[in-house]
């Protein structure tokens, strides 16, 4: 029997877009999933329509938690996965009909590979007939040193081996910026070979609530990213710390700085000009296919 893959879709008011989620996790042509809807205290009808899911396919299971944030809904779904492998899915964005079936049979065929990720799409709006791409670099087997300065894998793209999780946990909560990233550090350092499919596997939905286009983002993301690296200076061995300080180093240099630049992104008059410059600057990296 193919191994049971666990979805977690965490959900916060979700309403305008939870259908056309739920239904590109149906129409997967991998059928042994389980599908996991962590409402994270919605106040609209996120709870009815994912219910009415619930009542029509026994794969699907629904949760409400009281509003914990993104990196808590993930968690509590994965506490409730019961499969071999986990993959996430935000209520905005979609699988492509192919998803699981590639990765679970790449993953199958290569019992070495803890986590493998692969391409996404973007769209804007409700769109899905326009499509971009913004590639990212793409290394496999032991990443850590390319994944620690920078976050280049999209959590709609992964596919986690669930035991990863039982031994070195996962989303750090609380956090609020580099919770995604610090998984895949977490899970790299700690020995998960980490494998790129080429392949497209999602489409990411781009609007004006990503969380990356907020003003505060790069303030967020530079306060936290030290706090990621004290974590991960804990873990390392005196072999280790001599041979990561002079890059642990020049991270901190350096989201010193971005942490400038995010102030003056959310302080007037310099966000008028700049924040405008900012979006521009993330929209052009998006290359209409």
């Amino acid at each position: 029997m193919k191994p049971l893959v666990s979805i977690v879709i965490p959900a916060y008011n979700a309403a305008g877009f939870l259908r056309e989620t739920i239904g590109s996790v149906i129409s997967q042509t991998y059928p042994n999933w389980e599908l996991i809807i962590i409402d994270d205290g919605s106040t609209d009808t996120t709870a009815d329509i994912a219910k009415s899911y619930v009542g029509k396919d026994n794969r699907i299971r629904y949760t409400y938690q009281i509003n914990q944030k993104m990196a808590s809904a993930r968690n509590a779904g994965i506490r409730q996965a019961r499969g071999k492998y986990v993959a996430f899915l935000d209520a905005d964005n979609l699988f492509l009909k192919n998803k699981l079936e590639d990765q679970v049979t790449f993953m199958e065929k290569h019992p070495e590979c803890g986590v493998s990720y692969a391409k996404i799409h973007y769209f804007y709006g409700n769109n899905t007939s326009v499509l971009y791409k913004n590639d990212q670099p793409q290394f496999s087997g032991n990443i850590f040193e390319k994944v620690l300065p920078q976050n280049f894998i999209n959590v709609l793209t992964v596919l986690v081996r669930k035991d990863f999780f039982d031994k070195f946990g996962a989303f750090k909560e609380g956090w609020y910026a580099c919770d995604e990233h610090y998984v895949w550090v977490n899970l790299a350092y700690h020995g998960a070979k980490f494998y790129y499919l080429d392949k497209v596997v999602g489409l990411l939905r781009l609007h004006g609530t990503n969380d990356s286009y907020r003003s505060d983002y790069l303030v967020r993301t530079a306060e936290q990213f030290p706090k990621m690296l004290e974590v991960v200076e804990s873990w390392f061995s005196d072999a280790d710390q001599k041979k990561y300080s002079k890059t642990i180093g020049r991270l901190r240099v350096h989201w010193r700085q971005m942490k400038l630049l995010g102030v003056l992104l959310k302080t007037p008059p310099f966000s008028w000009v700049l924040m405008p410059l900012f979006l521009f600057y993330r929209k052009s990296k998006y290359e209409r296919l």
